[in-house]
């Protein structure tokens, strides 16, 4: 592939995903807004959100094996097409039973186009740029939330929270087509899969490092990262009003200042995972000691200076935006030598929406319950306990990389793995 087509597919994969977003944190974004119009409580609003993320979770699952053995294309545009129809679905939508059933299902075909457009990207990115590639990619993620939190604010100062869902859905539907026709000659299918090849050739008298152990390490460290980053990220909004009393709108205009902090995340990430002495999961422990440090300074600050918490969630979030660009893309990049960047990226990306969906009813109903002090304790402890896991899994995960590097050498493929 050309430098010209590999910047198209980048900018065509990295607008597809970003738009996800908007008919994904639209509900969250206009939470605020549903609890008041609606007359549900946090714990009702909060089984919705969940159920997006447990859908998404499982079907990151499934969708991931399977975008490494089908069409890219036809299962990216199938999340985009369907998650436009859940999103118009919302609209006119009444009632928690109706609107989860309805959510759910936004989860299950979003999980469409994630894992699979990853290893799009990291197989027609030349070998030496593949990991800063796919972390840029994951730089939608924060350019997403914030477009979304930015968006429903506007549109709920003139208008309801059902026309924010009308407006996602059409634009969904629009942004399907233009990935359909934008993908023309574009996607590239390998001829002899990297799998197979690695079945194939596979080396002899090796031993294999322990990917049971790492994998499970892992899947724990993202559930906790999925719960800090989009299970808090669902309730500031909520937090700061009603901890500072101020509107819903300002709420979450305010809160538009974390996604565009998370964006250095990307950054962050990207430097740090390549850094001297340095590697993913590594890195991801030493985000973790920071993201614990700042979720305590915001216990003890919590109720008495708004501009300090804002800033101590925003440190805290983009430190999870750090761990998830090194951990659910710049490590299963490193798979493409044998065929699983989709599958590993599944797997792992199936645990951080987990987390987000326990998290998501979970804080409702502990802040309803306990207070949002008792909420903020909870989450510094989760962060702390991941910074033991990632100890425990850096010397896995160090011999299962230079067990990759050394495939991919005796494989004598080209760029393409």
């Amino acid at each position: 592939m050309s430098g010209k087509q590999a910047r198209r597919l980048f900018l065509l994969c990295w607008w597809a995903y970003f738009s996800t977003y908007l008919g994904r944190l639209n509900y969250s974004a206009a939470l605020t807004e549903i609890i008041v119009s609606e007359g549900f409580d946090k714990g009702q609003a909060g089984i919705i959100g969940t159920g997006f993320f447990f859908a998404y979770g499982a079907g990151q699952f499934v969708n991931g094996f399977l975008g490494d053995r089908i069409s890219v294309k036809k299962m990216v545009f199938s999340g985009l097409f369907f998650s436009g129809l859940c999103n118009l679905l919302m609209a006119a939508g009444n009632g928690i039973g109706f609107m989860t059933a309805v959510w759910c299902v936004n989860g299950l075909v979003q999980s469409m186009i994630w894992s699979p457009m990853l290893r799009l990207v990291s197989e027609n990115c030349q070998d030496e740029n593949r990991q800063k590639v796919c972390a840029a990619l994951n730089s939608s993620v924060p350019a997403g939330t914030m477009a979304a939190y930015g968006i429903t604010a506007v549109m709920l100062m003139y208008a309801g929270w059902r026309q924010v869902f009308l407006m996602a859905g059409v634009y969904l539907l629009s942004v399907s087509f233009v990935w359909l026709c934008g993908m023309r000659g574009v996607e590239k299918e390998p001829l002899r899969p990297a799998e197979k090849r690695f079945r194939e050739q596979k080396t002899k008298g090796r031993k294999e490092p322990d990917t049971v152990k790492l994998f499970a390490c892992l899947l724990v460290v993202l559930f906790m990262q999925g719960a800090l980053k989009d299970g808090v990220t669902v309730w500031v909004p909520v937090y700061i009003r009603e901890t500072y009393g101020v509107s819903a709108v300002l709420a979450i205009a305010g809160t538009i200042i974390i996604p565009l902090c998370n964006l250095s995340g990307v950054f962050f990430a990207s430097k740090a995972g390549s850094g001297k002495g340095m590697d993913e999961v590594k890195a991801s422990g030493v985000f973790f000691v920071v993201c614990t440090a700042a979720l305590a300074v915001l216990w003890g600050i919590s109720g008495t200076g708004m501009a300090v918490s804002f800033g101590m969630l925003a440190l805290s979030t983009t430190t999870m935006m750090a761990v998830n660009t090194l951990l659910i893309v710049t490590l299963p990049s490193w798979f493409g030598a044998v065929g699983r960047t989709s599958s590993v990226s599944g797997l792992l990306n199936s645990a951080v929406y987990a987390g987000g969906a326990l998290s998501t009813y979970g804080i409702g109903w502990l802040a309803e319950t306990a207070g949002w002090k008792s909420t903020i304790l909870v989450w510094a402890c989760m962060a702390a306990a991941s910074v033991v896991l990632c100890g425990a899994a850096a010397g896995k995960w160090r011999a299962c990389r230079q067990n990759l590097l050394e495939t991919k050498e005796e494989l004598k493929v080209d760029g393409n793995v």
